[in-house]
């Protein structure tokens, strides 16, 4: 999968590199073809994130199901968030 996107991204790329080289070479202003390639690029970021991150399988890792551990013990064996008598 991680091949498929780099591909995809490849493909993009070259795409906007290209129709960038044709509009300028066709007398469009650089400027104009900045702004336009950096709208296509916007729009393919957004588009790549709509996927989300990916979902793992199975059931959750043992350390990720165990509950947090109490706080540790202070000196003296008094609460954590006591004042000191």
């Amino acid at each position: 999968m991680r091949s498929a996107r780099r591909r995809t991204d490849l493909v993009v790329f070259l795409a906007v590199l290209v129709t960038g080289v044709v509009l300028v070479l066709s007398g469009i202003q650089p400027e104009a073809v900045s702004t336009v390639a950096i709208g296509l690029s916007t729009l393919y970021a957004a588009w790549q994130r709509q996927e989300g991150p990916p979902r793992r399988e199975g059931p959750p890792r043992r350390e990720e199901a165990r509950p947090p551990a109490p706080p540790a013990p202070t000196e003296g064996g008094s609460a954590p968030g006591r004042a000191f008598e």
